[in-house]
């Protein structure tokens, strides 16, 4: 017994020496603090400026308008390919079928998917309040990119919805005032204009933008088509530029309605100037080869940054504007003209290249810049987003 009873006090001794050495951290592989070893790296990172956990990935619901139009799945494209391509993840697509209904449903079906968070287009206006009630009630953030909807619903998503993470757009009064200037600095005095659905803002705004720069240069503005879809555009065209004929400059209001506004001029035997907001390849093509006169483009970068607000909002670091609320951004568009047509068709229209290269990206994101902040997004949409911009972010000569 005296000897069992030494034995069970020597291997007592051996215990308490042993959780000594753990508590002193004495070869132990496995972490002995409260908090978990992510949270210790990323303040590590923090710290010491190198990159955040980059490990953790999430699921998103991405909408567009519609699908088969080469400038609305360009949008969805472009944020799927930041979402798969530049981080890593996934992401579920869905096309609202250019109606209200089903962009409302898409928000719903991806709620009840559980996605980690939304990245919207809120082309119909009238449901982005709607959207903002689905994602507060399912506790799931979500952004608005290119279409989002009127700057009342926004104010008051960005007062009293948390899960609201900012809206990205296009200046789209400017991006029309500048084709207005335009078109009358390339000599033309009368101009009519074709487009899609009044009420669409896109289109509105547009429109109200070119008026004014033409208009408060002395020009008129002859008259103004709006089709349901591009489908309309050759019919109507058509019609305005037969009323019309002697009219010195057509402004399609998007890509879209370029091929059916050239046939018509074709049809028709005139020698209209054409310019255009929203290039796409084919519009880009055509302004190389001196069909169209220029056009204004940049639309689509907001579909490349609103992914990147999102992540930072998940990764518990969100972007929040001076007021402390989530941001509201605006790019300026840039001029595509028959100059600098083959450099924009490189970066935006190549296989394999975007607009937005992955460093850039990436350097908006906490996870591999602990030190991002509203200054770094407030001051890339003030200087990066140019034509030339994006091409030195490439490694390429800038372009006049």
């Amino acid at each position: 017994m005296k000897k069992c009873g030494k034995i069970t006090m020597a291997m007592a001794l051996l215990f308490v020496f042993a959780m000594m050495l753990a508590a002193c951290g004495g070869g132990g592989s496995e972490s002995g603090g409260e908090e978990p070893a992510g949270d210790a790296d990323a303040a590590t990172g923090a710290e010491t400026g190198d990159a955040a956990d980059t490990s953790t990935a999430y699921h998103f619901g991405i909408n567009t308008w519609g699908s088969g139009v080469p400038i609305l799945d360009m949008f969805g494209d472009d944020a799927e390919y930041v979402v798969q391509e530049v981080f890593g993840m996934t992401d579920t697509r869905a096309s609202d079928d250019f109606t209200a209904d089903k962009e409302l449903q898409n928000a719903q079906n991806f709620a009840a998917a559980g996605v980690d968070g939304m990245i919207l287009q809120g082309a119909a206006v009238s449901t982005v309040p709607q959207i903002g009630e689905v994602c507060k009630s399912a506790g799931v953030p979500f952004v608005f990119h290119v279409f989002i909807g009127d700057d009342a619903d926004l104010d008051k998503l960005a007062d009293s919805n948390e899960y609201y993470v900012g809206a990205i757009d296009a200046d789209m009064v400017y991006d029309g005032e500048e084709m207005g200037k335009a078109a009358y600095e390339s000599g033309a005095r009368t101009a009519v204009l074709i487009g899609g659905n009044v009420g669409d803002n896109n289109m509105d705004q547009r429109s109200d933008g070119f008026r004014r720069g033409f208009e408060s240069l002395g020009g008129t503005v002859l008259d103004e088509a709006r089709c349901t879809d591009n489908s309309e555009c050759l019919q109507k065209a058509t019609t305005m530029l037969n009323a019309h004929p002697d009219a010195d400059a057509l402004y399609a209001m998007v890509g879209d309605y370029i091929p059916g506004s050239l046939q018509a001029i074709k049809d028709l035997g005139l020698d209209t100037k054409v310019f255009l907001s929203c290039v796409d390849e084919a519009s880009a093509k055509l302004i190389q080869s001196g069909d169209i006169v220029m056009g204004n483009d940049g639309i689509g970068l907001a579909s490349f940054i609103a992914p990147t607000l999102m992540i930072n909002y998940l990764d518990g670091q969100p972007i929040l504007g001076p007021d402390g609320k989530a941001p509201r951004f605006r790019t300026s568009p840039f001029k595509v003209t028959k100059e600098n047509a083959e450099a924009y068709l490189s970066i935006f229209a190549t296989q394999g290249e975007h607009p937005m290269t992955p460093e850039v990206l990436q350097n908006l994101c906490y996870r591999y810049n602990p030190d991002v902040s509203y200054d770094d997004y407030a001051d890339l949409f003030a200087n990066g987003l140019t034509l030339n911009a994006l091409l030195e972010a490439h490694g390429l000569p800038a372009v006049d």
